[in-house]
């Protein structure tokens, strides 16, 4: 259950208790079996299998699936697997053109020809003319043999689909099914840098006819397709309906990853860095100093909201940092109880820069372009807000990105891993949307934190209030983005601890219980998550069991 729906149902108590995680370190292991949890939710039983044929009876329409095979330089045995695994569809309404420029092999030829199916066609090109929807396999790739009429239930579902793909796992050389891939719902930064939607995808017959280039590459051709389309017409199906044979080197699992860059705007914005601050000398005086050594974004400012220091040592360094004339800061006091809110929009009110970056005391600068990242980012305009990958003092992985859910209301995936970990199919080396990034560092075009109103000073002044801010983002039509390629060590709670206090307790629960009644069910859409992985323990792990009750939810349809 999710901690949304927890709240909802009344049951408080465990809820306080599933979202108080989020403040705690979780290192628990998924235990979740691949080879039981896909006999469970991916296999089907004769009498499933039944059902559908009774079911593909009751459609209204039935799409036809137009599929091309290229039997080129590759063996007979990975074609004919892949050509029989189509012949195996328990939906009837496909026609499979098996391209070969050269005459088949002969063993290939024999064994196609005794499938005795005349929807299988050997031809030199594709040919023109073709209707509904194409998809386009490569040897080695098998379908479920559900994967056509789910995918023809989805279509009819979804009128206003142009593309769709799905999850797929792999197949090793004993013939086992392991690895896998449970994908987001649309997310086109982070397709940008990998085709993550292959090898299942399926592209209605006007968007082939208009943009595939028959020269180009699958992920070029769909990096063109998808360029104009709106979020609901490219559509994830989170059932895993393919499978990749592999070979012995399992590198190849993961998707080849390219960094795509954006330019800097010209004149290179100025930057406002509002840090808030309270004794702890030493830890100001690494952040100052990293910041200022080792950034190479040449036009910033800092503004220093000094929350009532009293330590001698931390009073020297701030007074320090004024008098040196080589550096723009700014010092402003803040009295009172801690309201991170507060001390932000009172910052942000002061400073003079076009983009705003917020960032912890507790932060250490470890990379000269971490700065010009965040800004490049920022600053296209369909992007709201922009977090770095930030790593606990041990190197090991603290935030890179939030998803709702994990580990209670909100937390941080790839947590504890390896800082140089290439993450989930190698997400942790793409720039890619999320649903949240942590106000410990983050991103934001001062005129949309105008329009957005800033943070929360009132209703979350210590928790959530940036979450807030990523969502009143995109409720606003904008991204947030997190990005790999700025990197910062967060030596986390060093100077407020964690809300692990009966007195804390009540404020926290009281900022938990706005952020359900404002938010509602968006706390449970992830532009980076998949319903298939868990919400416990540790992120991107198997789910025990699918979030999604549709036909592959074997008790349901």
């Amino acid at each position: 259950m999710t901690a949304w729906r927890l709240f909802k149902s009344g049951n408080f108590q465990e809820f306080i208790t599933r979202t108080k995680r989020f403040f705690v370190h979780s290192n628990s292991k998924s235990v979740t079996d691949y080879k039981k949890w896909r006999e469970t939710w991916v296999d089907l039983s004769d009498i499933e299998k039944d059902r559908i044929l009774k079911s593909v009876k009751t459609l209204p329409q039935y799409p036809l699936f137009t599929i091309f095979l290229c039997a080129d330089e590759e063996t007979c045995y990975s074609i004919f697997a892949t050509v029989e695994s189509v012949c195996e569809q328990l939906y009837p309404n496909w026609i499979l053109y098996l391209t070969n420029s050269t005459p088949l092999d002969l063993e290939l030829s024999e064994k196609i020809e005794s499938l005795n199916d005349d929807r299988v066609k050997v031809v030199a090109t594709a040919p023109h003319g073709i209707e509904d929807w194409v998809v386009e396999l490569t040897p080695k790739t098998r379908l479920h043999e559900s994967a056509l009429f789910l995918s023809a239930v989805f279509l009819l579902e979804n009128p206003e689909t142009q593309i769709a793909y799905s999850d797929h796992d792999h197949i090793d050389t004993s013939g086992y099914f392991c690895d896998p891939h449970m994908k987001p719902p649309w997310n086109s930064d982070l397709f940008a840098a990998m085709n993550y939607m292959k090898p299942f995808v399926i592209c209605k017959k006007e968007i082939w006819d208009t943009r595939r280039d028959k020269s180009s590459d699958q992920h070029r051709f769909l990096l063109n397709a998808t360029k104009n389309l709106s979020y609901k017409q490219v559509l994830r199906m989170p059932y895993v309906l393919a499978s990749v044979e592999i070979s012995g080197n399992d590198s190849h699992l993961q998707p080849s990853v390219k960094r795509v860059r954006y330019d800097l705007p010209s004149p290179e914005p100025l930057v406002s860095i509002l840090i808030p601050t309270r004794d702890q000398g030493r830890m100001l005086k690494r952040c100052l100093s990293s910041l200022i050594e080792k950034t190479n974004y040449p036009n910033y400012e800092i503004v220093l909201v000094d929350h009532e220091t009293k330590e001698k040592r931390a009073l020297k360094i701030i007074e320090t940092f004024i008098n040196d004339q080589n550096i723009k800061i700014k010092v402003i006091n803040y009295s009172g109880s801690f309201n991170f809110s507060a001390m932000m929009n009172r910052a942000a009110s002061v400073s003079e820069g076009q983009v705003l970056l917020l960032l912890n005391n507790d932060t250490e600068i470890i990379e000269s372009e971490w700065l010009t990242e965040l800004v490049s980012q920022v600053s296209r305009p369909e992007v709201g807000i922009a977090g770095a990958l930030l790593l606990f003092g041990d190197g090991t992985i603290q935030h890179a990105g939030v998803h709702p859910g994990v580990n209670g209301l909100m937390g941080h995936g790839h947590k504890h891993l390896n800082g140089d970990n290439t993450g989930y199919f190698n997400r942790l080396k793409a720039v890619h949307e999320v649903s949240a990034v942590t106000g410990a560092c983050l991103a934001i075009e001062k005129s949309v934190w105008k329009g957005l109103g800033g943070l929360d000073e009132q209703n979350l002044t210590v928790a959530y209030n940036d979450i807030d801010l990523c969502l009143k983002a995109r409720l606003n039509g904008l991204r947030i983005i997190f990005t790999p390629f700025a990197k910062l060590v967060h030596h986390e709670s060093v100077s407020r601890g964690v809300d692990d206090d009966p007195a804390t307790n009540k404020r926290l629960g009281g900022e938990i219980s706005v952020m359900f009644e404002r938010w509602g069910d968006m706390l449970d859409f992830d532009p980076a998550y998949s319903p298939n992985l868990t919400l416990e323990g540790k992120s991107f792990a198997l789910s025990k069991k699918p979030r999604i009750s549709t036909l592959l939810d074997k008790k349901n349809y």
